[in-house]
């Protein structure tokens, strides 16, 4: 077998039994690998209505066909589950290098069923495969995990996928790390690992890739790599990583400021990525197969925030940074550090305590409610304190945040103004200010895994102008809507084209960094993203059968969501979001009446009913026509 690796591992905790099998040639083709391989089999394995701590979900990690091969930024994860925090489909994506050391061990994924009697970790040798005893390792870090599975095995050259304390304790934004600053899993997917007594995956790998046709391969990557490393966006995502959306928020007036009240925060200049290279930054470094090194090493050498780490992004500056109001960037490097090592997710972390911090302001919280800690906007000591006591659980505050914003209102009289959560999980890096895209509106609202920036529409990787102007009928069409970012006509078409491009790249697990269109972009499209697969695999593909594989993966996910009673009427925003208004630099919110025009946009072209349930025609096109009475009726819905 060519590019993929061939076989699936299945862990069985409860009995202590692995097993391998090979990976199908219809999961294969149809599927791809990573995001795709797992939510298909999430959604045939998992039993609708179950509780996502209970033993029966399930936890997939998966990588795709040019994983460990010399394709660019080839080197991603994914990690997926039912999620804690929405009910539904749940899933990361994550980078480094685990993933490639996965696939020179001779596997493309590991689904995790039932739950251990004792914590464990899962050893991959190559063929030599086996659980073993994760007591030692129960309450370490995520770095104090590597650091002792590296002694353990006695191989430097040991990678890892692990949780921190945050996921032991079931708090519900856990994430899964790989060796320390690599996360993936949006939605509690390390809170998963955590109820099943799972501390980490150790991975060493010694075998290769084969390639169908070496030759051709190396020159198609090659290509890729020349291309990428002449395109401007790659240039500036090298030098300055995400930190550069921080200067290009601001100057739309959506960047998320005080629990996302606002657009714009007076102190962004001194969260920007010539701040950071100015004071912080160490030096440059890449995942497995990356032409851009986006990622830094940081140093903050003395003072009260000291500390050292990788990774900062904007990602992990704007939810301790703007969103609470808080302008000093050691002290949110610092936050940053204690995250990855305590193995929490960013986003919604710096959420929670923003959304605490709204219902101090007004007046729904008091130092009795939050144990003497005063969460007035910008109170940097208080997040620092804040952070172990959500990892832990520690006391009656620390542990109710841990729940998340939207399980934590509902014990909050009147807090239901400060939520800034859709299908249970917080909107990440929006505000709709005057610059804001409608775009990125619809796509926070109908993401499959709950709100987030990489599901399509945000990132803007489109798929190819050919095909855009083909669905919204010519290059003018297709002009005009991006000329008018407030405009709500071919919104739902574009997101529709977007997701499936999404979906596909997840399952090759492609870095996001390296994929796009249009003529400035000049980054890698469907066409030259199959080329690479054809001449991986040997099996010939074009780029549009890598969208029709993206279309396929966003409607079994879309099954997934609505067997557990996901409606249209939880495809929306926050309330707060629909309220217009007017500011120096434009208008503000999202016209309610437009959004459903989009909404109905969407789903009309993606051949889904006016609740937003994929029709049984659209189900039987792609080859998913069973799913249909298990989404319509016969099921009992588990999702309010």
């Amino acid at each position: 077998m060519y590019g993929w690796a061939g076989q699936r591992l299945k862990v069985y905790l409860t009995e202590g039994k692995i097993v391998k099998e090979p990976l199908s040639e219809d999961l294969r083709l149809n599927y791809l690998g990573g995001r795709g391989l797992n939510s298909k089999l999430l959604f045939d394995e998992i039993p609708p209505g179950i509780d996502a701590f209970s033993p029966e979900n399930i936890s997939m990690l998966g990588i795709g066909p040019l994983n460990g091969t010399a394709a660019p930024a080839s080197s991603r994860w994914t990690v997926s589950a039912k999620s804690p925090m929405t009910g539904g489909l749940g899933d990361g994506n994550g980078g480094g290098d685990a993933a490639t050391e996965l696939k020179f061990a001779g596997y493309d994924q590991i689904s995790i069923y039932g739950r251990s009697p004792k914590p464990v970790y899962l050893w991959i040798h190559d063929d030599k495969v086996e659980l073993r005893d994760a007591t030692h390792l129960w309450g370490k870090t995520t770095g104090e995990t590597h650091r002792q599975l590296v002694k353990d095995l006695g191989d430097r050259e040991v990678r890892e996928f692990s949780i921190g304390p945050a996921g032991e304790n079931l708090v519900r934004f856990a994430k899964v790390f790989a060796n320390i600053t690599r996360t993936g899993g949006k939605g509690g997917m390390g809170a998963v690992w955590g109820s099943k007594n799972l501390k980490a995956i150790a991975v060493r790998g010694t075998g290769s890739v084969k390639i169908a046709k070496p030759r051709e391969f190396y020159q198609s990557a090659r290509q890729a790599h020349e291309k990428l490393r002449a395109s401007l966006p790659c240039q500036v995502r090298s030098r300055e990583g995400t930190l550069q959306l921080t200067r290009l928020r601001t100057m739309v007036h959506s960047l998320p400021t005080r629990n996302q009240q606002e657009g714009y925060f007076e102190g962004w200049e001194k969260l920007t990525s010539e701040a950071f290279e100015a004071q912080y930054a160490v030096k440059h470094k890449g995942c497995s197969a990356c032409p851009i090194s986006c990622s830094h090493y940081y140093r903050v050498a003395d003072g009260p925030y000291a500390t050292q780490g990788e990774s900062n992004e904007y990602g992990t500056t704007y939810p301790f940074g703007p969103k609470c109001g808080i302008d000093n960037l050691a002290a949110i490097l610092l936050m940053t550090t204690i995250c990855d090592q305590l193995g929490m997710d960013t986003h919604s972390c710096g959420a929670a305590i923003s959304f605490a911090m709204e219902c101090w302001q007004r007046g729904l919280l008091t130092a009795r409610d939050t144990e003497n800690i005063d969460l007035s906007w910008g109170n940097t000591d208080a997040v620092l304190q804040l952070l172990p006591k959500i990892a832990y659980r520690q006391g009656s505050f620390g542990n109710l945040l841990a729940e998340g914003s939207h399980l934590a209102s509902q014990q909050i009289k009147g807090s239901e103004i400060c939520l800034r959560t859709v299908k249970g999980l917080e909107v990440s890096a929006f505000y709709p200010g005057a610059g804001a895209n409608l775009i990125e509106a619809l796509a926070y609202a109908t993401a499959s895994r709950g709100p987030d920036h990489m599901r399509g529409g945000v990132g803007g990787h489109t798929l190819g102008m050919s095909r855009l102007a083909e669905a919204l009928g010519g290059e003018e069409a297709v002009a005009r809507m991006m000329r008018e970012p407030r405009s709500h006509e071919g919104k739902g078409i574009f997101l529709s084209l977007d997701q499936d491009f999404s979906s596909f790249i997840n399952s090759l697990n492609i870095c996001d960094f390296v994929v796009g269109t249009g003529p400035r972009k000049r980054c890698l499209n469907p066409d030259e993203l199959a080329q690479l697969v054809s001449k991986a695999t040997g099996i010939e593909m074009d780029g549009d059968d890598m969208m029709k594989i993206g279309e396929r993966i966003s409607n079994v996910e879309r099954a997934f969501n609505a067997r557990v009673g996901m409606r249209r009427k939880h495809d929306t925003l926050p309330r707060p979001f629909f309220v217009e208004g007017d500011s120096p630099w434009g208008p503000t919110g999202v016209n309610e009446t437009h959004f459903q025009a989009m909404l109905d946009e969407f789903y009309k072209f993606r051949g889904w009913d006016r609740d937003g349930v994929p029709t049984r025609e659209k189900l039987e096109e792609l080859g998913l026509g069973y799913t249909a009475d298990q989404i319509r009726g016969n099921a009992v819905p588990d999702y309010d």
